[in-house]
């Protein structure tokens, strides 16, 4: 146990209560004989008489220094028997103080007439007063002496002081009867006696109808055990206040938040003679409170939980599960394709669409789970006491059923999708651990092919663990020369002459293998490796161009190569300044380098991917758009872009010798970019049959295995040479 000395300068007589209590704060046993040899003296001097502090047997433990006034020094006392010291001008002491001992062993206080000694010997009173314990047994004994011939002194000073309580309690009432707040006094056991006229306005009671009564008929279910709590404390500590907060009824039949203070008022012999409260009207304060806290743990827009709050039940429910033994499951659910919806139809029309998800997703959740929204359109869903995988599986399919209706948004129906990704516990795993192993399986449901949902536990560990093990060589890649780049020539459909490449990144892994684009590509989209390799490509590809300068004649057109940007890549703010400088750098003119954009990374967000766009056209740099027909092909971007190609994906042109309805897409196709002053370049040209067709739809130029496959740059010089 510790212990606070009070070191405070003792300016004059203090509360006798207050000594009371702080010597029973001294017969802690736990507290050293030093401490309380020093903290018994100071209480003990606090008090305006002789005084003394004895054991149950009557040995004097200390004394005060007023009993200097009987002529006997405080040194001379401690160790003795209370009667056996010249305290007492008396033929027998022991008679009368050993019955008064008696009487406070067993509890009781007690006084007695004896004749104290001293220079002046004169009547005078013992007053024996029990402290007790923490466990209310008795401690020690309090004696005190007064001489009887100060009586008249005494009845005079209690008068006086009688007196000046009955003013105070008139002051208080004066200042009662005008404060804003409900300002009361009460009898010991809490029953009100005086109530101030601002319960009129503040309840709208009459404060004469509450006298007699107890503030726990006005008391709410929910606060009444506060209150009561608090009217008990208030008489165990002394002169402190004791604070809380409760609800009280208003006449209406609301309650109103009341923050309250209640503090004892002490008779002189250190009994409460009554309480006096203070309560001041919290309500809006309270509605505040509770708003910022919403605001904190929930969702602006939906009213759901947010990631905080959702934390913070999940770890809850896990520690639940632990004990119970009993599985909770976390489904991360991810919108397909959203951004669409905010990019098509208005950010205002996405704001209404989570909305209404959430509606959707809320009458799914059974009492007891949580679900949240962490962040755009992802949701996770909290389910507790789920059949493991089984439940949260049920779950799962409920929702895809769900989702399966189409949203009505500003009178269309609109189809929104979701990918769902499970993961379950028994109550072992971190908080953040468990939703990052749903978010993992949501991103496998994606990869599967969206709509629909994928369980963490059946994901092979192997595999999980060789994509980490390739994500940390990818990430090494650049900076240990492993990356390759192989050109793949674009030809004139008219004079048949070479008019570009396309730049197709490789990996040479140190094992020797040439590993694809489509093996490595999609991770580093994923995890932001993309930005890194994206700045390599068009720093090579610059460098080539600058080596492949010399197979041409001033008078000749420069032969372009076309490098592909990723979605993330447009989202670098620092994309136009680098290529800018790498062009520079490498001796280049912009009409050397082309930058192309798949409609997928368009879509991804086609604002800020129309900036760049518009930057990158300013600076010179010719821009196309790659895999054309693959993605939204809405041809509505083609005429807003600053677009100067249009590449038609390799899935149509392998169709046109022998299907008809291929041939007349990709004539509209040509026709409408034609329109729009595109040049078309068809890829994934592979037969002579499929360059008639492209030649007689008026196709502007081609790529393929028909003409070369990819290869170093190398291969190429002699054609250029000859072109």
């Amino acid at each position: 146990m510790t212990h606070e000395r009070d070191t405070a300068t003792v300016t004059g007589d203090r509360s006798r209560a207050d000594v009371l209590t702080r010597l029973a704060r001294l017969t802690d046993p736990d507290l050293d004989d030093h401490t309380r040899v020093v903290d018994i003296r100071a209480a003990l001097d606090q008090l305006s008489g002789p005084a003394l502090l004895v054991d149950l047997d009557g040995t004097i433990l200390d004394v005060n220094d007023h009993v200097g006034r009987l002529g006997v020094e405080r040194g001379h006392l401690r160790g003795r028997a209370l009667w056996s010291t010249s305290l007492w001008d008396a033929d027998n002491p022991a008679a009368t103080l050993s019955p008064l001992i008696e009487a406070g062993v067993e509890g009781r206080a007690g006084q007695r007439t004896i004749d104290l000694g001293g220079p002046a010997p004169r009547p005078g009173r013992v007053s024996l007063t029990p402290i007790s314990d923490e466990t209310r047994s008795t401690a020690a004994l309090l004696v005190e002496l007064r001489s009887l011939a100060d009586s008249r002194e005494t009845d005079a000073l209690i008068e006086a002081t009688t007196q000046a309580l009955a003013a105070a309690e008139d002051i208080f009432r004066a200042v009662a009867e005008h404060t804003s707040d409900l300002v009361c006094l009460h009898d010991a056991a809490g029953t009100f006696t005086y109530v101030s006229p601002s319960v009129r306005r503040l309840l709208d009671i009459d404060a004469d109808s509450l006298i007699g009564t107890h503030p726990v008929d006005l008391a709410h279910a929910g606060t009444r055990d506060a209150l009561v709590q608090a009217i008990h404390d208030a008489g165990r500590r002394g002169s402190e206040p004791t604070r809380f907060r409760h609800r009280l009824r208003h006449r209406n039949g609301a309650y109103r938040w009341f923050e309250t203070a209640i503090t004892p008022i002490l008779a002189p012999d250190g009994t409460v003679r009554q309480l006096q409260s203070s309560s001041r009207d919290i309500t809006e304060q309270r509605e505040t409170e509770q708003s910022l806290i919403k605001q904190a743990f929930h969702d602006e827009l939906t009213g759901l939980p947010n990631k905080a709050l959702l934390l913070d039940r999940l770890s809850h429910a896990l520690a639940v599960s632990e004990r119970s033994n009993q599985p909770i499951g976390v489904l991360f659910i991810d919108l397909d394709a959203f951004k669409t919806i905010n990019d098509s139809l208005g950010h205002h029309v996405g704001d209404t669409a989570l909305s209404k998800v959430a509606e959707r997703l809320t009458a799914i959740v059974r009492p007891g789970d949580t679900l949240a929204r962490i962040g755009g359109d992802e949701f996770v869903m909290l389910c507790a006491g789920t059949d493991g995988a089984r439940g949260a599986t049920a779950v799962a399919r409920r929702i895809l059923d769900a989702f399966a209706m189409p949203f009505v948004l500003e009178g269309r129906e609109i189809e929104i999708g979701a990918s769902i990704g499970i993961a379950t516990s028994m109550g072992s795993e971190d908080p953040i651990r468990i939703i990052d192993n749903a978010d993992t399986a949501m991103y496998e449901a994606k990869h599967e092919g969206r709509g629909r949902f994928a369980i963490h536990d059946e994901i092979d560990q192997s595999l999980a663990l060789e994509r980490i093990d390739t994500e940390e060589a990818l990430r090494r890649a650049v900076e240990n020369d492993e990356l390759r780049l192989h050109y793949q020539p674009e030809l004139d459909l008219d004079s048949g002459r070479i008019v570009g490449f396309e730049a197709l990144v490789r990996w040479q892994r140190p094992d020797g293998r040439l590993v694809p684009p489509g093996e490595f590509i999609p991770l580093a989209e994923e995890t932001g490796i993309i930005v890194e390799i994206g700045r390599w490509v068009i720093k090579e590809a610059c460098r080539q161009a600058s080596l492949w300068r010399v197979y041409r004649t001033p008078e000749q057109e420069p032969v372009r190569i076309w490098v592909n940007l990723s979605a993330r890549q447009l989202g670098d703010p620092d994309l136009v300044p680098f290529v800018e400088r790498t062009i520079e750098a490498a001796g280049i003119s912009t009409d050397e380098i082309c930058l192309e954009i798949t409609e997928s990374a368009l879509m991804d967000d086609a604002h800020a991917a129309t900036e760049q766009l518009d930057e990158l056209r300013r600076i010179g740099i010719s821009l196309g758009i790659d895999d054309f027909g693959t993605g939204w092909s809405q041809f509505a971007y083609l005429q807003r872009l600053p677009l100067d190609v249009l590449k038609i994906d390799r899935s149509f042109v392998s169709g046109l010798a022998s299907d008809h309805a291929a041939a007349t897409i990709v004539a509209a196709i040509i026709d409408l970019a034609h329109a729009l002053g595109l040049i078309v370049i068809a890829e994934g040209v592979e037969s002579e049959d499929q360059l008639a067709v492209l030649r007689e739809l008026d196709c502007d130029q081609a790529l393929g295995f028909l003409f070369s496959k990819p290869r170093e740059p190398a291969a190429f010089d002699q054609a250029l040479d000859t072109n």
